[in-house]
């Protein structure tokens, strides 16, 4: 914008100096339109002046008014008919999550401005706060800022998301920790808000850590306060009473309705989800959307601090060394007795968990933990399944039925057993087996047998598939496995299975040398 400098510069040049408009227009970097404007409201009011005696008046206010523009009916340069329609679809889409329940998982300003300029778009953070704010009216609290040291303090809570877990709408909980030093975040989801998965959150997050907070820093949730006795005192959990007398930190209560408090966690929780669900929010497992939200924490903990020209990693490295020292993981499960039925499962909830089939109508052992349970006989662990929060599931392992499968082939191709397994079994059962269950079964019980995983297998049955993929059968996988992968000796008599086995290994020799 011009200046009143400008303008008297303006005059100046042409009145005393005598130069043309171009020349002024070219030395003060003017449009020339606008220089030519001025010299003629100058030439007016000298006119006025000189014919009525009586325009100095208007000279003077000339010379003396600060130029100004009339912007009411110019146009949007940087905010494009482009640009607006595509904040207005952000905005849109914002609306769609709002009426799916997902209100806390919506794009807010500064996630709009940078989708813009990912996009290539050349527009301004205000020019887009201008385009989408709406006015809020009403006393604001005023806010004390606090200061921190390293490793002094972190911050604790939780937070519902709504993901879509192989095409089924579930909601799920997260729980984020912020250290308040450097606003380092560590976030994990979970199926239930409970006692266990509040355990669990806090012995994953002092693991990553490799030390302990001085203080932990919590709101009024019912998993950290048993009881309210009066108005401040409150009466902490078992569970929370467990965790900072075995790892040592101490834990404060905020007052009731006042998160702020803790306002590092509470930007933390609304700042995680949005930036890991608001643009991605399906997933086939929630294993996988945990990793997909670790991925999400490490870049957020990649970014500097504001105020800072460290990142907030390299912050958390600094904080690491002032941790109270870590005593290493606390277990943490319920357990319980269950009896397993004809179907070789026990019932936990609603839900079924098979156990191998030799241990119909005995009694197993099972330490449940927030995501998993871990299955025991006499002391001895059987194996681990995912934890099941649905009504009425089967969670089943078909390494369990491998026995009875040897006398009830048949019995495979329909069960719930071989649905469930991986997919790398499934695949090949269905391209080579899917008439001869029995040498599948043969099959699985070799590969149980010599501990050799699923992913060695399939990696074998395609290494086969690319040598004679018309005549894949058990003893050409199993010679290609080999028949002592964990380096035990391991001798056969001289039988005809032996010999047979032995014809077989020179065959597949021979292949592999033409190839």
């Amino acid at each position: 914008m011009m200046s009143m400098v400008d303008k008297q510069k303006i005059i100046q040049y042409w009145q005393v100096e005598k130069k043309s408009e171009v020349d002024i227009s070219t030395e003060l970097g003017i449009s020339r339109n606008t220089v030519r404007r001025y010299l003629k409201s100058y030439s007016r009011a000298l006119e006025q002046c000189r014919i009525t005696g009586q325009g100095q008046p208007v000279l003077e206010e000339f010379l003396l008014t600060i130029p100004h523009y009339n912007s009411v009916n110019r146009g949007k340069r940087k905010l494009t008919p482009e640009i607006m329609q595509m904040i207005v679809d952000y905005l849109q889409e914002n609306t769609l999550k709002r009426q799916q329940g997902k209100h806390k998982q919506v794009l807010k300003k500064i996630d709009i401005w940078e989708l813009l300029q990912s996009s290539g778009q050349d527009i301004g953070y205000t020019v887009v706060c201008d385009y989408i704010r709406f006015k809020a009216s009403g006393h604001h609290e005023a806010f004390i800022r606090q200061e921190y040291e390293p490793g002094e303090n972190c911050e604790f809570d939780w937070c519902d998301i709504q993901l879509t877990i192989d095409g089924v709408e579930r909601k799920l909980y997260l729980a984020v920790f912020t250290m308040c030093k450097s606003n380092y975040r560590y976030a994990m989801i979970f199926q239930r808000q409970d006692t266990l998965a509040f355990m669990e959150s806090h012995i994953a997050f002092l693991d990553h850590l490799g030390g302990v907070p001085l203080r932990m820093n919590y709101d009024n949730m019912r998993i950290a306060i048993a009881d309210f006795i009066g108005p401040h005192e409150k009466k902490p959990t078992v569970a929370l009473l467990q965790m900072s007398t075995f790892y040592g930190f101490l834990f404060r209560f905020c007052n009731i309705y006042c998160g702020h408090e803790k306002g590092h966690v509470e930007r933390s929780v609304e700042y995680v989800r949005r930036k890991a669900f608001a643009r991605k929010d399906e997933f086939e497992t929630i294993p996988r959307a945990q990793n997909y939200l670790e991925e999400i924490c490490i870049g957020l903990n990649s970014k500097k601090l504001t105020g800072s020209k460290l990142t907030i990693g390299e912050l958390m490295s600094e904080e690491r060394e002032k941790l109270l020292h870590h005593p290493g993981r606390m277990e943490c499960f319920m357990l319980q007795q269950a009896g397993v039925d004809k179907y070789a499962t026990f019932v936990l909830g609603t839900n079924h968990y098979s156990v191998p089939d030799h241990l119909v109508e005995q009694k197993v052992d099972v330490k449940l933990f927030a995501n998993q349970l871990k299955v025991f006989y006499k002391g001895e662990l059987l194996g681990t399944h995912p934890r099941s929060y649905e009504t009425g599931q089967w969670v089943i392992t078909l390494d369990h039925y491998l026995r009875t499968l040897e006398r009830k082939p048949g019995a495979l191709h329909g069960s719930a057993a071989l649905k469930q397994a991986p997919w790398q079994v499934r695949d090949i059962y269905e391209a080579v087996f899917r008439e001869n269950a029995r040498d599948f079964v043969e099959l699985l019980q070799y590969c149980k047998t010599h501990q050799i995983s699923h992913e060695r297998l399939w990696e074998v049955y395609r290494q086969l598939l690319g040598i004679c993929p018309g005549d894949i059968s058990v003893d050409k996988l199993k010679a290609l496995l080999g028949n002592d992968p964990e380096g035990i000796g391991i001798t056969y008599p001289d039988s005809d299975i032996a010999r047979y086995a032995r014809e077989q290994l020179i065959e597949i020799g021979q292949i592999l040398q033409k190839n």
